[in-house]
């Protein structure tokens, strides 16, 4: 049998620094219950993953499609669509599917000073029935929120709004018969569609006064407004976003560093590798090499 611990096509991931994790932790909003790593793969053949020392972080997977296995401690729990399992931290596991309907699923490490309580509600070393809503299932909504807006940058308030979503997410699990339909309302101010023009030009070397051309403002006044919705500098949200694409490029392909720093507008490998260090606290061959979902 193969195993494959990651590379799936369409796979979607993001890995919060551990600064942005300390900030978590020391945050009165955000201790109690916090993302650390979240994604999406899809039909995963193969996928496989061994701890014997466990997580640092309490693991969520929620199964979409698709089936798998899951093996926590002696525990042995097969999973399918609609399913869903809560890995305590520091637990031995593995899992892992085959390749024919291997699983598609959303997954989150997380931690906090509830997490304990939190998973002592949900039954710890359980798999439970993940309800539908009446129409498509909204928990996949909410995932695709946490990710965009993580996506986003690691603004105060993105995380902020993360670790307060992430409440609704569990409580969707924990509480389906309560659990309702809402409408997503989509921030259309003028530094949010700057934000996503970075995102689709996060390939190019942009100066502040095209980011601040584009959103039809002069540099003082872009750089103003910018730093008080985000509390980043335009340039330092810019390179956040380079750098959260340059993990995903780690994550899902074979590229040499050189070519994913000449994807995301760095040609100099070596400035990339600096800028790649001060920001995940370390190089992007040790990110690559790292432990992974």
């Amino acid at each position: 049998m193969k195993n494959k611990k990651d590379g799936f096509v369409g796979e979607q991931s993001i890995v919060l620094p551990s600064s942005v994790r300390n900030q978590l932790q020391l945050n009165a909003l955000t201790s109690d219950l916090y993302i650390t790593d979240i994604g999406f793969y899809p039909h995963a053949r193969f996928h496989f993953r061994k701890r014997s020392q466990g997580s640092n972080e309490n693991i969520l997977i929620y199964v979409t499609n698709g089936s798998g296995e899951v093996c926590i401690g002696e525990e042995i729990y097969f999973l399918s669509k609609n399913d869903y399992i809560i890995i305590p931290k520091n637990i031995p596991h593995h899992y892992s599917t085959k390749e024919k309907g291997a699983w598609t699923i959303y997954w989150v490490h997380f931690d906090g000073s509830k997490t304990d309580q939190l998973i002592s509600s949900f039954g710890k070393r359980a798999s439970l029935l993940a309800h539908h809503t009446m129409d498509e299932d909204f928990r996949i909504s909410l995932f695709k929120d946490l990710i965009h807006t993580l996506s986003m940058g690691y603004v105060k308030s993105h995380l902020e709004y993360v670790s307060l979503s992430f409440h609704r997410l569990l409580a969707s699990f924990l509480y389906p018969d309560q659990f309702m339909h809402h409408q997503n309302i989509k921030d259309n101010d003028v530094i949010s569609q700057n934000i996503a023009f970075m995102k689709n030009h996060v390939g190019e070397a942009l100066s502040l006064k095209e980011l601040a051309d584009q959103a039809g403002l002069s540099v003082a006044h872009y750089s103003k407004l910018f730093t008080q919705k985000t509390g980043f500098s335009p340039v330092d949200h810019f390179i956040q976003l380079k750098i959260q694409y340059a993990c995903q490029l780690l994550d899902i392909s074979q590229l040499y560093v050189k070519e994913v720093a000449h994807k995301v507008g760095y040609q100099d490998p070596y400035y990339f590798s600096r800028i790649f260090k001060k920001v995940m606290q370390m190089s992007p061959l040790e990110y690559r090499k790292r432990d992974k979902m």
